[in-house]
């Protein structure tokens, strides 16, 4: 007998948590509340600027856009290190071009800012492939110059001109700088 006590014990345990259970989730489903789940992204670390051209991205980029009609969390202002202040979209979110693709709206300049239409020095050398690449201008040419300029109608002389020469004697004279040089032009050319 003892045997069947212990069953039948077992059965009124279970069934009074299955009940309580049952309850709990049935108030939950009449309580309006949004969930707090967050997905934390990879968080955003810059130490320098991808490309030396562009402005790097502030932290409270999103804003202006999000802001102002844009699609927003609004359980993000409910946090609180947003309402402490001092933290931004950006100070743990990453964005991305996947996110933000281009197009009329969103363009370079709106997150990075506007640069220079002509490459400078800048930590001692030009690196035009960091910025563009035909036909993508997003994706890194992989030092293909010639696929970069060709397509735009630019030639080495463009850029590169006879003021190069003050402080680079020996790129116009040298034999190998002039070979590159007729190369260089007789492919843009296309011939």
């Amino acid at each position: 007998m003892r045997f069947d006590r212990n069953i039948l014990l077992l059965i009124i345990v279970t069934a009074a948590f299955l009940v309580l259970f049952f309850l709990i989730n049935q108030e939950a489903k009449t309580i309006d509340y949004v969930p707090k789940t967050y997905v934390k992204e990879t968080p955003v670390t810059i130490e320098k600027s991808l490309s030396n051209y562009t402005v790097i991205v502030p932290k409270d980029l999103c804003e202006g856009c999000h802001m102002s009609g844009k699609p927003f969390i609004p359980q993000a202002s409910t946090v609180e290190p947003h309402q402490n202040g001092g933290m931004f979209c950006l100070s743990c979110h990453v964005i991305s071009h996947e996110k933000h693709p281009m197009n009329e709206n969103v363009t370079c300049e709106k997150c990075h800012g506007t640069s220079a239409t002509k490459p400078v020095y800048v930590n001692g050398y030009i690196s035009c492939n960091d910025c563009h690449n035909y036909p993508d201008p997003l994706q890194p040419s992989k030092g293909n110059i010639i696929t970069i300029h060709r397509q735009r109608g630019i030639s080495c002389n463009t850029c590169h001109t006879d003021s190069c020469t003050k402080c680079h004697s020996e790129m116009g004279t040298s034999e190998r700088w002039i070979k590159r040089l007729d190369h260089f032009n007789l492919v843009a050319k296309g011939s």
